[in-house]
């Protein structure tokens, strides 16, 4: 039994340091700007604090609070879908209201 804890342990730590390596790179490429002129988007900043508020819930509900094998599937395939809407209709929507 302690063998399939250490099992559930290492694949929810895989799964959530691949999360959270997926919107560092996202969030190091939209805030890097090669223009002279320097910008802050304020809507991309909210939405990477808000995917990485996601991320933790996510995160201490497959390690702390629910120990099953469904979670880190389905915990994952949620937060995908969540960050490909925030990120996809959310932010340029807001975007387009804000700075227009």
């Amino acid at each position: 039994m302690k063998n399939n804890y250490d099992i559930y342990n290492i694949v929810v730590h895989t799964v959530n340091w691949l999360l959270l390596g997926c919107i560092g790179f996202v969030a190091f490429f939209s805030v890097v700007n090669i223009s002279p002129i320097p910008s802050f988007n304020g809507v991309q900043f909210s939405s990477f604090i808000t995917l990485l508020l996601i991320w933790g819930v996510n995160y201490w509900y497959q390690y702390y609070k629910k120990r099953k094998w469904i979670l880190p599937i389905a915990g994952t395939v949620l937060f995908v879908v969540i960050a490909l809407l925030l990120l996809g209709v959310v932010v340029p929507f807001l975007t387009d209201i804000i700075y227009s």
